[in-house]
Order: structure tokens, then C-alpha cells, then sequence
């Protein structure tokens, strides 16, 4: 058994030695295919205790048609507790979505600005263009 494990020991580490470089070639870096758009998602200023609003949605379509029907590209996972997300997207056009809900009880998510009251839910849409190479910083506005 011993003699197994020195044997192949013995092989791995001949294969390890003979993967050198050789000399005169050069390391190969590879072209930027990508942008990055980051989203900076703050909630909404509102007159509702801070505890009682979250993020419910951050999605990417190609078009608004395609946002509207659902068929997203990229969605991000959202927390209460984290407010900046990088997607990373070749060059073109595309919409996102971001959603926020109130969790208030009575009458108070209705007059803090959330359509139907409780879990009703706001949402911020817009446009953007991603550029090769280029970080874009977007922050949704919430009507």
C-alpha cells in the first residue's frame, strides 16, 4: 500500500516539474467582453419607521417589453441589509426593476405612499446603457 502511494507521488510530482514555461512565450490576457452596471439600492425616503420597509425585487430584462412579461436576464437577491449590487452584462441596452414593500400595520403603509396599504408595493423602472469595459452606477427613483 505504501509503495502505491509513493509511487504516485512520485509521478505527480515529475508531471509537476515538467509544466514549465517556456521561455520567450507571454502570458495572454484575455479581452473585456463586459460592463458592470452596479445598482445602488436605497429605500425610499418615507415618514414609515425604517424597520417596516423592504426590498422585494431587483430584476434585468433586455427590453421593457421583456421586463414587463417577466423574462429577466439577471435578478439579484435582495436583503434589507445590503444596499449596492453589481451585475455584470455585455455591452447593450437593458431595464431593470426595483421593488420595495411596507410591512405597517393598519392604515399607515396607504399613507406613507404604498399603493393598497399593507405589502402594497412601489416600484422604480428605468433605463440603462452598458458600456464595454465600463462601470455604470445607477440608484432607482421610487415615484
Amino acid at each position: 500500500m505504501n509503495l502505491i502511494r509513493y509511487t504516485i507521488l512520485l509521478l505527480m510530482a515529475g508531471l509537476l516539474t515538467r509544466c514549465t514555461l517556456i521561455p520567450g512565450t507571454e502570458e495572454v490576457i484575455p479581452k473585456v467582453t463586459t460592463g458592470v452596471l452596479e445598482v445602488d439600492f436605497k429605500l425610499p425616503p418615507t415618514s414609515l419607521p425604517a424597520t417596516k420597509i423592504h426590498r422585494i425585487d431587483l430584476s434585468i430584462a433586455r427590453s421593457a417589453d421583456s421586463l414587463y412579461r417577466g423574462l429577466f436576464i439577471s435578478s439579484a437577491n435582495v436583503f434589507d441589509d445590503k444596499s449596492l449590487y453589481r451585475f455584470v452584462l455585455s455591452p447593450g441596452t437593458y431595464y431593470y426593476q426595483a421593488g420595495v414593500t411596507c410591512s405597517c400595520l393598519g392604515d399607515s403603509c396607504l399613507w406613507g405612499g404604498f399603493p393598497g396599504g399593507r405589502y402594497g408595493v412601489r416600484w422604480a423602472i428605468d433605463r440603462v446603457e452598458i458600456k464595454l469595459g465600463e462601470v455604470i452606477r445607477e440608484s432607482p427613483s421610487f415615484q
